[in-house]
């Protein structure tokens, strides 16, 4: 009668399993020398000696020191890299505020428009070459006969952003005169951003044209310029007597 073996399949598999001797890691290790650089995880774990054993003998503790010293490396340059981040976003949100400020200050709808577009007023507080305002034509709203208000063709404003699009941030990009006039030369990256004045009134565009070419570009938060773009809103209707958007 054959003899009940109770051992759990794992413990009688080690058992036939052959021992994995320290010569044959160190023969494996040799054959495929880049496992240890491709694993930084590992070498962490490993214990490394003093000092070199012998002359073919590699020094673990110079290896994982170097390995240390490229990470606290990068880590500082990650670390540079988030405080020029905050600081410039600090400097931006400074900027939007006071900007803010001013046009909540406007002392009628024309001196909103020139403060809005004029080369003293919002491009000098935002640091830009240019700043522009855009309304298309179709239904007509009163007051687009102010000067320093571009007029758009019907639908131009899903042309220049894309059909539903909020906002635009483009680097390396040529001008236009369409929205920069004269100035469109000396804009080599641009901020575009929708303006809804109200329901049944044509769309608008608040348009900033930066003289750096890597001034404004796709990777940048969007949210201050929108913040920025829904005051305008909130000033031209307050000053048309239009309703307040949906």
């Amino acid at each position: 009668m054959s003899q009940h073996n109770d051992r759990p399949e794992a413990q009688r598999i080690d058992d036939v399993a052959p021992a994995i001797s320290a010569a044959d890691v160190t023969a494996y290790l040799r054959r495929h020398p880049e496992l240890l650089a491709n694993d930084p995880d590992l070498i962490a774990s490993l214990v490394p000696p003093s000092q070199s054993t012998g002359r073919n003998v590699l020094d673990m503790q110079h290896f994982m020191i170097g390995r240390l010293q490229n990470q606290v490396r990068m880590l500082r340059d990650i670390q540079s890299d988030l405080i020029e981040a905050s600081s410039l976003n600090s400097f931006a949100r400074e900027q939007v505020h006071a900007a803010t400020l001013r046009l909540l200050d406007a002392e009628s709808f024309e001196h909103l428009i020139e403060y809005v577009t004029g080369p003293d007023g919002l491009a000098r507080v935002l640091g830009v070459r240019a700043a522009t305002l855009c309304v298309e034509t179709a239904n007509g709203v009163a007051g687009i006969g102010i000067r320093g208000v571009r007029v758009l063709e019907p639908g131009g404003v899903d042309r220049i952003l894309g059909l539903g699009e909020h906002c635009r941030l483009a680097a390396q990009v040529r001008g236009s005169r369409g929205l920069y006039g004269p100035l469109a030369e000396e804009v080599n990256s641009e901020a575009l951003v929708r303006l809804d004045f109200a329901p049944g009134a044509p769309p608008g565009l608040m348009a900033l044209g930066g003289f750096e070419p890597e001034q404004f570009h796709p990777d940048q938060a969007v949210d201050l310029l929108e913040f920025l773009a829904r005051i305008v809103e909130r000033c031209v209707r307050r000053w048309l007597d239009l309703p307040p958007a949906r």
